[in-house]
């Protein structure tokens, strides 16, 4: 017998996902669409080693930090998140919600948060934009163009219930980050710090395609002063040493530039050794001190403008939206209406980060931002567009769901993704006089949050995600492995991902007219005891449990119907 593996494989994954194996069958949801006709076609699930390069700092276990890789960041936009405090609230607000959202919600949401296997949280901004007593706009309520860095804006709380928060989070084993606005701000910012280092302040803002002029309300940082560079490095730092938060997200992070971001990293280090708390076992800790950027571009802008190089490293962590895009045109349309349903769509977008980012790089994953359109609403857009012939939508949400679920490195879940929130008569994107609607596809996903009340199929959907997360919070495959393709074509994305001695199969069927009956041999995985049994799970059936399946000499059979994805791995021997 190999070495021992995880004690909570069996409890895990028996609360986990569930299985389509061969005969078996379930339902995830779809709505009354016409069914597709179905065919079958075969396929041969083996090692092929030329794929991929597995060089990012996630896929290598001489560098891999199961701390940051394994990071299940659960995303809340504040002001629109949950109210728990009915007298401070906005009450107006870009997007479809109530705008009520406030740190008391956040609160108040955390069993719920912990409930579904996230290990931490990113507010968007919570530094005062606007006073009680303001006259306030769309866009205060936003935190994206704030006024003073060091205090909590008051449509959300203070600083004490901030602490509070996060206090509340840790006692729960959830690390805490804060939204990191540096580039920009409204004209009224006060651009001085406690110990008097000063912003100084620019009508000419940084975009990926070049300058642009602030409009009369805002202004930008003049990161060509040596004196606005100190103050992100004392805010960055202040936040870690006074509040213990985890580190940032930072927003628009083409705005400042890479050689600074690795100094204002370097002072979030260095206050993140310097500081302790207790988390959920009683341990001292030091806050994680991990930064994630947001370069909206392509793989070469996230390098250029996130990465950075060797000999500058900037932000480690950046978000990756190329292969956010490569799995939703995979299974449904991205935003513009493009799509290429075939597994080869996922695969290929995880080569081209491969070969773009520099070895150190950490890509987080994600499905849907507060800035894209909910996954949920591109299924409806699809349809629309008669790119897909039926919805079949707890079907596509579960297979997206896994796609980045499986991802080796951090991910990111956007409240309300794990239930399959939509926007109600948004499936038609909105272009005119955008900004004047509530609705248009760049914050219409800004929707109010739910944590109870959900329906079968959006219970179903959101313990299957629990699922994922329980799995990939105690299998390092899942978090930490290597890829190697083992079948991806038209039909599947199909890899197997191994760590150590941790080997997990992922194969998703993205096609909703083709069932596919796919075939390996045992000798896939290196663990001598797949030759006696192994454990699949898949999003067809709901029943929660793994189901042990036994070779056929030395190999295995596996159905994956349309639209599903199946997880095997090795069963736990005691």
């Amino acid at each position: 017998m190999k070495s021992k593996k995880n004690k909570l494989y069996t409890a895990i994954l028996a609360s986990l996902l569930a299985t389509s194996v061969t005969a078996c069958g379930g339902g995830g949801g779809g709505g009354s669409d016409p069914t597709p006709e179905i065919k079958t076609v075969t396929a041969n699930l083996e090692i092929n080693t030329n794929t991929y390069r597995n060089n990012l700092f996630c896929y290598n276990e001489a560098t891999a930090d199961e701390k940051i890789c394994n990071i299940r960041m659960f995303q809340v936009m504040v002001e629109a998140f949950q109210n728990g405090d009915d007298s401070i609230n906005y009450d107006i607000g870009w997007g479809p919600s109530n705008h009520k959202g406030d740190l008391q919600g956040v609160i108040d949401s955390l069993d719920y948060i912990q409930g579904l296997g996230m290990n931490a949280i990113w507010l968007t901004p919570v530094f005062q934009s606007a006073g009680l007593a303001t006259s306030t706009t769309k866009l205060d309520a936003t935190g994206y163009f704030g006024e003073d860095y060091y205090k909590v804006d008051p449509h959300f709380g203070n600083t004490d219930k901030l602490k509070e928060l996060v206090d509340a989070a840790h006692e729960r084993g959830i690390y805490v980050f804060l939204d990191g606005v540096f580039g920009h701000f409204k004209s009224t910012i006060n651009t001085l710090s406690p110990t008097n280092k000063e912003i100084v302040t620019t009508d000419t803002c940084q975009g990926l395609g070049g300058t642009y002029s602030a409009d009369e309300k805002s202004k930008c940082s003049d990161f060509g002063e040596d004196s606005t560079l100190d103050f992100y490095k004392e805010l960055a730092a202040h936040y870690i040493t006074e509040y213990k938060i985890d580190g940032w997200r930072l927003d628009q992070a083409y705005q400042v530039p890479v050689s600074d971001w690795k100094k204002i990293r370097e002072a979030v280090e260095v206050a993140a050794a310097a500081t302790t708390y207790q988390d959920q076992n009683g341990e001292t800790v030091h806050p994680l001190g991990y930064m994630v950027g947001e370069v909206w571009g392509s793989e070469n802008d996230i390098k250029t403008y996130g990465y950075g190089s060797d000999t500058t490293q900037g932000i480690k962590s950046n978000f990756d939206f190329n292969t956010r895009y490569g799995i939703v045109q995979a299974l449904a349309v991205e935003e513009e209406g493009a799509y290429n349903h075939s597994g080869v769509t996922i695969q290929n977008k995880l080569k081209s980060a491969e070969n773009t980012y520099p070895d150190f790089a950490i890509p987080n994953y994600f499905l849907t931002n507060h800035d894209v359109v909910r996954f949920g609403d591109l299924i409806q857009r699809a349809k629309k567009l008669k790119a897909i012939s039926s919805e079949d939508y707890f079907k596509r949400y579960k297979v997206a769901h896994a796609a980045v679920t499986a991802m080796s490195g951090p991910v990111t879940l956007y409240y309300g993704d794990e239930w399959g929130q939509e926007v109600p008569g948004f499936d038609v994107k909105v272009t005119n006089r955008c900004d004047l609607k509530d609705m248009c596809d760049d914050h219409v996903s800004r929707s109010t949050g739910e944590i109870s009340g959900f329906n079968s199929d959006q219970e179903n959907l959101k313990n299957f995600v629990t699922g994922m997360m329980n799995l990939r919070a105690n299998v390092k495959a899942i978090s930490m492995g290597s890829l190697t393709d083992i079948g991806t074509d038209k039909n599947l994305f199909a890899v197997k991902k191994t760590y150590g001695d941790s080997e997990v199969l992922v194969v998703l069927n993205v096609q909703e007219d083709v069932k596919v009956e796919a075939e390996f041999d045992a000798s896939i995985f290196n663990d001598a005891e797949a030759q006696t049994s192994v454990a699949v799970f898949s999003s067809e059936d709901s029943r929660g449990a793994p189901v042990i399946v036994y070779p056929e000499g030395t190999s295995y059979k596996v159905t994956l119907e349309p639209l599903s994805a199946v997880l095997i791995y090795v069963p736990q021997q005691e």
